[in-house]
């Protein structure tokens, strides 16, 4: 019978875990700088001292090693040195030579991480804030030195075994790409794999399956289960079987260098297992919800994590759901033994269509909210892929343990060599059909709160169905088709212009209804896509696209517009751009402007622009001036 209690006490741990959550982030102990020991107190502007030790194996990027570490000890400018505690994320220069648990003292200028300088743009600060990091640095290769190593602590010992497990797989007979994959599935390193790759799993719509999380501890806890199906049913044998996979989630956990994403999943299905071995109706959405309430006291601001939402809401969507979708789609059991077979097949293939669409479905909105992007064919690549997921995470960790013996090492890579090529040709073929993602798409905070309110009421429907809920969902839909329709209607009519903070650049963009006008000096025209990163999110939110780039020294003029010899009329308004190319240009009479823009650092005065404009407002455009 089932216990009445566990969906009370499911909603109990649900309220406290959000208000855990809220309440939590204005806890002293979320706020690192709060610490009278961390190491910002100590650093001043400039270059200044550190003794410090990287944490992670470094990464490589383009031109540069990244690494975090933690700091040691500061050197002020007077000479006296400071114990210190706190994360920085540091960039080597590409000839360097760290590792991680390496002891450095080094001279460096920690900054502060890029902001969100412009509209819409990522907040990269906050970001590592959130991560408990406060500063970046580079380090030249001549500014430092390594003074010690050590492999003591548990974080310590893991690092060095997912480094050793990184040179095994480099020692395979998997080519570049194939080991990129495989280091992605099995220790959630992503440093070796190529941005092609990223981007066609990304088109595909698994994404998922290149980042250490749920799918794959749920993967190692299936496959234990399954070597150990020949026990019992009774609590004894579930408890040795419970304890058995639980050993290996936590192995798994570790071997994957504890990373954030791997503890939340080891957690969730190391209770839920828990559950498994002492209920015979395991109370899953209590384990599930019992888990959210640790990892939030451990680290309330985890509650902003992208990947904690999108976990927690697509492991509580497949155990709610999964089951009354399945019962939409009755399968008989079939009567001969060739029935049975078929039918059971059928049945797994129902199984997991329905936990492909329901997790999809309930991760939507949040995916659309964050990456404004969405993979039609999902449904095709996951019921494809997943099945493959299982016989690809055994035959890579089958290639590791038996790597001592070179026959059966060289066997296993081999095959997984093939499942790695099938996956890449599967990926790269829906990556290649047309429309397989969708990009650019407005989605709001508004739209995230209904488009979430949509999901809850289409799942309850689908749990209780009635015509007061049919009718609830559908007059959420119809709020949120209204809601777009006036985001678009606001959008058709808009007429503005954004000038972007890009460095010693300079971006303006012309919004005239659903499109826009770039005007940018020269090398920013010529390759426009270099500061995509700081204007790209402010066309999505502005539903517009891009018609025209334009250097600054371009004469344009449509209906809308008019640029000519660096002044530009648009909306009633007037511009002018100052450079050093024209600062010392004087014309016969006092020109009035709304708008002096200034670039370059032009050598000219404030009393001196003045006396040649006669303007309302004063733009800078670069930090130098």
């Amino acid at each position: 019978m089932r216990n009445p209690l566990l969906p009370i006490a499911a909603l109990a741990a649900l309220v406290i875990l959000v208000c855990e959550g809220f309440f939590g982030i204005f806890s002293r102990w979320s706020d690192p700088s709060r610490s009278p020991s961390h190491y910002v107190h100590y650093v001043e502007n400039g270059d200044c001292w550190m003794r410090l030790r990287v944490d992670d194996i470094p990464e490589a990027r383009k031109n540069t090693l990244r690494a975090t570490a933690t700091v040691l000890e500061v050197a002020d400018s007077t000479g006296a040195v400071h114990p210190c505690q706190g994360k920085i994320l540091l960039y080597f220069e590409k000839s360097c030579a760290v590792r991680a648990g390496d002891e450095l003292v080094v001279l460096a200028a920690p900054r502060l991480p890029n902001g969100a300088d412009n509209p819409h743009q990522f907040d990269y600060r906050r970001h590592l804030r959130r991560k408990g990091i406060l500063r970046t640095a580079y380090i030249p290769s001549a500014a430092y030195r390594v003074i010690a190593h050590s492999d003591k602590g548990l974080k310590a010992k893991t690092t060095v075994l997912r480094q050793r497990l990184i040179e095994v797989i480099h020692f395979s007979s998997l080519s570049p790409s194939q080991q990129g994959i495989a280091e992605a599935l099995i220790l959630g390193w992503r440093g070796d794999l190529d941005a092609e790759t990223q981007s066609q799993f990304r088109t595909a719509g698994i994404t998922h399956l290149l980042c250490v999380s749920g799918l794959h501890v749920g993967i190692v806890a299936l496959i234990i289960g399954w070597c150990l199906g020949f026990l019992s049913n009774r609590r004894t044998m579930r408890i040795v079987k419970g304890s058995v996979q639980i050993a290996a989630i936590w192995l798994f956990v570790v071997v994957t260098g504890m990373a954030p994403s791997t503890m939340r999943a080891g957690l969730m299905f190391s209770l839920i297992v828990i559950g498994q071995m002492f209920f015979s109706r395991p109370p899953t959405l209590n384990a599930i919800a019992a888990s959210a309430l640790i990892l939030l006291a451990v680290n309330p601001l985890m509650l902003f994590e992208v990947g904690f939402q999108l976990s927690y809401c697509a492991v509580i969507a497949i155990v709610v759901l999964v089951r009354p979708l399945e019962e939409l789609m009755p399968l008989p059991d079939g009567e001969s033994r060739v029935g049975q077979l078929i039918f059971g097949l059928l049945k797994k293939i129902r199984t997991l269509l329905c936990v492909s669409l329901v997790a999809q479905l309930a991760t939507t909105p949040l995916t659309l909210f964050y990456f404004h992007s969405f993979p039609p064919y999902f449904l095709v690549a996951n019921m494809i892929i997943i099945p493959f997921a299982t016989l690809l995470l055994g035959s890579i960790l089958l290639m590791i343990a038996v790597s001592w013996w070179p026959l059966a090492f060289k066997a296993a890579g081999w095959v997984a060599s093939a499942l790695l090529s099938a996956t890449e040709y599967i990926t790269s073929t829906v990556s290649s059909w047309p429309n397989a993602l969708i990009e650019n798409i407005y989605f709001d905070g508004p739209m995230l709160v209904i488009s979430a309110a949509i999901v809850l009421t289409a799942g309850w429907l689908l749990l209780k169905p009635r015509w007061s809920t049919a009718a609830i969902a559908l007059a959420t839909t119809l709020i949120l088709v209204l809601y777009a329709r006036t985001v678009d209607a606001r959008c058709a009519v808009q007429r503005h212009c954004d000038i972007y903070n890009v460095g010693n650049r300079t971006a303006i963009e012309f919004f005239i209804g659903k499109e826009s006008i770039l005007l940018c000096d020269s090398a920013t025209a010529a390759n426009p896509q270099s500061i995509d990163y700081k204007t790209a999110n402010n066309l999505v939110w502005h539903k517009a696209k891009r018609t025209h780039i334009l250097a600054l020294d371009t004469t344009y003029e449509d209906a809308n517009i008019i640029i000519k010899d660096r002044f530009v009329g648009f909306d009633g308004k007037s511009m002018r751009i100052v450079d050093r190319s024209n600062c010392t240009q004087r014309s016969l009479h006092r020109v009035k402007l709304d708008y002096l823009l200034l670039r370059e650092s032009p050598y000219v005065t404030i009393e001196e622009l003045k006396q040649q404009y006669d303007f309302d407002s004063l733009i800078y455009v670069n930090s130098d001036l």
